[in-house]
């Protein structure tokens, strides 16, 4: 009977001291708590097949990052944002520190000193932007490791300080998209956002007027933002709400907002292209009715989750009020520990993490998963040089999987992969005397008569303006077998045969001078060339004399037979 009591008594002290911590007022942590809906997956009869097609990534610098939250690429480079406050290049056999914005730190549990890179993302001018989520948005030239500050950290926006820089897309015409997760907590403290009302946002940054503008309140988290292709909208993923919105930017709706997708299978994360139009959105965790994330399960209580949350704060209360009187690393890292998104990991029941592929419309494409849980935890998938890239915010590496595999109809990034085209294939303009000659990639053998008193024979032409090309070292992409003549009709009167000395290089550019029916105008040179090429297949086709004389073979190039002439 004593025994009872005492259990009694214990449960009626916690009770009292629950409901002290619930509703007296002023007590931190600071942050609204009121009811709010969400509809779940289940809610949504999910009719898309997932696909195992996430099985054996490839590993790549284990135990050598930590973190590597977002990804982004330029011409094949891979960048991304890892703890510790550093962005960096992954190269192939190593990491390449590019730039830090934060200050210097002992540990990774000061991560408020040594800052966060989140999100990543270049513009046409091959600049990378930066949100780290302490000190605000940032230019970088990765050559040098220079930046610009861009947002800062300590500016109001809309009365409100963002606290959690998390996620950024650039317009053409340098505007900014970004994502303020939290006006509440700090990310060392992101857990609390689980349990307080959303209050994310999704702002835009005026590269004119150099001024913020809140587009989207409210938001659970807000997190991976993406410009649509035409820039006529923009989405951002709203984690803890399982819904992806869409603001319009352009249109009869512009300046509106609508829910693109809901009752997403997972919380989402960043958001990239696929390079076709569409979109790939990583969900961290998997959800479903029988893997729930218990604090979305207290959505509909607001007064549990204000419980929970003080009763969180009351562990570190003690923690903190030692660290002010003697800093230590054992408080710091209990601090850094309770009440962090790597302990709130533990919270969902199933780490197991889904890579989305949906088209414009917000209509689901493909599932993917990896069965025996290889993929978990993922942030980032972002498709570079035929292979996925896997992102991490708690992972000690960095993963990639064949894009065959993963997406076989998105076997190349056709978006990225134009542009890389382009930049790398820009026409090179040269001004010389001798004009610039595409030239086939077969070696031409010619044998050459030594008979001075007849006429040259066309292969005897062909000959001399194949070396003239090959002192020239032009080169260029190959095409058939040509050559280049000015050829008209068969030749009726007798002409010196040229000799081989006056087409070496050093004598090119008086032979060029001395014919000048040889050598056009350079604006008409390809059109001229392209008419010879194809006179000159036809004329030695039919050609017996050509036939004897001219040998094609592929064991040598033209180059050698000066030497056997002589």
């Amino acid at each position: 009977m004593g025994y009872l009591k005492s259990i009694g008594t214990v449960i009626i002290y916690i009770s009292f001291f629950l409901t002290v911590i619930t509703f007296l007022p002023g007590l931190p942590p600071e942050a609204e708590y009121s009811e709010y809906s969400i509809k779940f997956p289940s809610d949504v009869q999910l009719k898309y097949e997932t696909k195992t097609r996430l099985q054996e990534p490839e590993i790549l610098f284990s135990g050598e990052i930590k973190g590597p939250e977002d990804i982004a690429s330029f011409n094949g480079e891979i960048y991304t944002g890892i703890r510790g406050g550093y962005v960096v290049k992954i190269e192939e056999n190593r990491i390449k520190p590019i730039v830090k914005f934060g200050r210097k730190c002992d540990g990774l549990w000061q991560e408020e000193k040594c800052g966060r890179p989140l999100g990543l993302k270049f513009n046409d001018k091959k600049e990378l932007f930066v949100a780290d989520a302490y000190y605000g948005i940032f230019k970088v030239n990765v050559h040098t490791g220079q930046y610009v500050n861009i947002v800062n950290s300590s500016e109001p926006i809309d009365g409100k300080t963002a606290k959690v820089f998390n996620t950024l897309d650039i317009a053409k015409n340098g505007d900014i998209y970004w994502t303020d997760s939290s006006t509440d907590f700090y990310l060392h403290d992101g857990m609390y956002s689980f349990f307080a009302n959303p209050s994310g946002r999704l702002i835009r940054y005026n590269a004119a007027t150099k001024k913020n503008e809140v587009l989207i309140k409210n938001l659970g988290f807000a997190n991976g933002v993406l410009l649509s292709d035409d820039e006529s909208f923009v989405i951002v993923g709203s984690t803890l709400n399982l819904k992806i919105l869409k603001y319009n930017l352009k249109g009869p709706k512009a300046g509106q907002q609508e829910i693109l997708i809901e009752g997403l299978p997972g919380l989402p994360d960043n958001i990239h292209s696929d390079g076709q139009g569409g979109f790939l959105v990583s969900l961290i965790s998997a959800i479903d009715s029988e893997h729930p994330v218990l604090p979305l399960s207290f959505i509909p209580h607001p007064y549990i989750r204000k419980m929970i949350s003080r009763l969180i704060y009351s562990i570190e209360g003690p923690f903190k009020l030692l660290q002010d009187i003697y800093p230590n690393y054992y408080s710091e890292r209990v601090l850094h520990t309770v009440g962090s998104f790597e302990v709130g990991k533990y919270l969902t029941l199933k780490t197991d993490s889904l890579i989305l592929r949906m088209d414009k419309t917000g209509k689901i494409l493909n599932i993917l998963y990896s069965e025996n849980g290889d993929v978990s935890c993922i942030s980032s998938a972002h498709i570079n040089d035929g292979y996925l890239w896997l992102g991490s915010p708690w992972n000690d590496y960095i993963m990639r999987i064949p894009l065959q595999q993963a997406f076989p109809d998105l076997t190349i990034n056709t978006k990225f992969s134009a542009e890389k085209e382009q930049k790398q294939k820009e026409p090179v303009l040269t001004v010389s005397a001798t004009p610039n000659v595409k030239v086939e990639a077969k070696p031409i053998k010619s044998t050459i008569k030594q008979d001075t008193t007849k006429p040259p024979s066309k292969s005897t032409v062909k000959a001399q303006t194949k070396q003239k090309l090959n002192s020239d070292a032009i080169t260029s992409k190959p095409t058939s077998q040509s050559t280049t003549t000015s050829t008209t009709s068969k030749p009726t009167s007798s002409l010196p045969k040229a000799s081989t000395k006056e087409v070496k290089k050093d004598n090119l550019k008086k032979t060029e001078k001395d014919n000048p029916t040889e050598i056009k105008d350079k604006s008409q040179v390809k059109s001229e060339t392209s008419k010879q090429i194809n006179e000159a297949r036809l004329k030695t086709k039919s050609d017996d004399s050509v036939k004897k004389d001219v040998q094609f073979t592929k064991s040598k190039p033209v180059k050698e037979n000066e030497d056997k002439t002589k």
